[in-house]
């Protein structure tokens, strides 16, 4: 697959940013590399209309972070009208834009002035955090108790495998093919260095099933801390998924790490939308949403009730001063 060259350095910069005791600086490094991409935006104008309301909509910056946004919001965009390049430093002059919405792609360093000019900052994705000592719950759903007690029913069990072969088999037979089946043409699939990176310093978990290996997860550690970069099922079986694989590929390293003393997880991103499927899933084996670090962010002005309207049927994770809210809608 082709990537981009940013792609390819943030990519580079996972492993030392989120399990790491200097993560300050690759993370600092990122942001420096992203200011010149994010002191100017090409600006572009849509009409949506939603039932029987028009709304207008104004972008700007790179598609790639307005774009999911909007569509997320409003379905599927018309063309855009371009109006030029516009400076996105500073909210000052944004706001005399006649428009129900403004989406402006920030720098994280200018993203505090547009959020005490009272701008909502929504991130392109969140992470999830939890405690070992509540992950699961220790009152799980009902639907959570169902796909715990498959784990039993087919007596999977854990092993931990080293062996660049079993590396391989873990990307070739679980990752990609999983990745493939859930997302298709999006799927985001781990470069030969970042696999590399992972083989280095992770242990390499698989899920057995009558001596069949049929489900795995890499973790990296950081002191008390223990990070899911990835998770497959074999040939991403659909079957498998149904009697439970995937929960068990998560499941049982959860023991492992509390029987090797780990405090904390960190089970990997997500987008910002609170009504995404994955979020879900991960609120309910009770991790908690955190910024992510590397993530790129926009900054969002509501100008009309048709827009706090759309919000409200899609509420969305915003970066507060310290942590996560939820906006769905309300009055700023």
């Amino acid at each position: 697959m082709s990537r981009s060259l940013a792609a390819e350095v943030e990519e580079r910069l996972l492993v030392p940013s989120y399990a790491s005791r200097w993560a300050f600086a690759p993370i600092s490094a990122h942001r420096t590399m992203s200011l010149p991409l994010q002191l100017m935006g090409q600006a572009q104008r849509r009409t949506v209309h939603v039932g029987a309301t028009r709304i207008e909509v104004l972008g700007i910056g790179r598609k790639k972070l307005i774009d999911p946004l909007c569509t997320r919001l409003f379905g599927e965009l018309p063309a855009p009208r371009s109006e030029g390049w516009q400076v996105a430093w500073s909210p000052g002059g944004l706001t005399y834009f006649e428009t129900d919405l403004i989406v402006v792609e920030v720098h994280r360093w200018m993203a505090p002035r547009f959020r005490r000019a009272g701008w909502l900052i929504v991130p392109n994705s969140v992470r999830w955090h939890g405690d070992l000592a509540s992950v699961p719950p220790p009152e799980p759903s009902r639907s959570l108790l169902a796909n715990l007690a498959k784990i039993r029913k087919h007596d999977f069990s854990l092993i931990q495998a080293a062996g660049p072969e079993d590396w391989a088999e873990f990307y070739e037979t679980m990752v990609e093919p999983q990745a493939w089946a859930r997302h298709g043409s999006t799927a985001w699939l781990p470069s030969r260095a970042f696999r590399r990176q992972l083989a280095q310093r992770g242990t390499l978990h698989l899920v057995m099933e009558n001596g069949v290996r049929i489900a795995g997860a890499c973790t990296i550690s950081h002191g008390d801390m223990l990070w899911f970069p990835l998770l497959g099922v074999r040939h991403g079986d659909p079957q498998l998924l149904q009697r439970g694989a995937s929960v068990a590929a998560l499941a049982l390293p959860l023991e492992w790490a509390r029987r090797q003393n780990y405090r904390r997880v960190d089970f990997g991103r997500t987008g910002p939308f609170v009504n995404d499927g994955l979020q879900h899933y991960k609120r309910k084996w009770g991790f908690v949403p955190v910024p992510d670090p590397l993530t790129h962010v926009t900054a969002v002005w509501i100008g009309s009730e048709a827009a706090r309207q759309a919000f409200r049927r899609e509420p969305v994770l915003v970066e507060h001063e310290v942590g996560l809210q939820t906006y769905a809608g309300e009055t700023q």
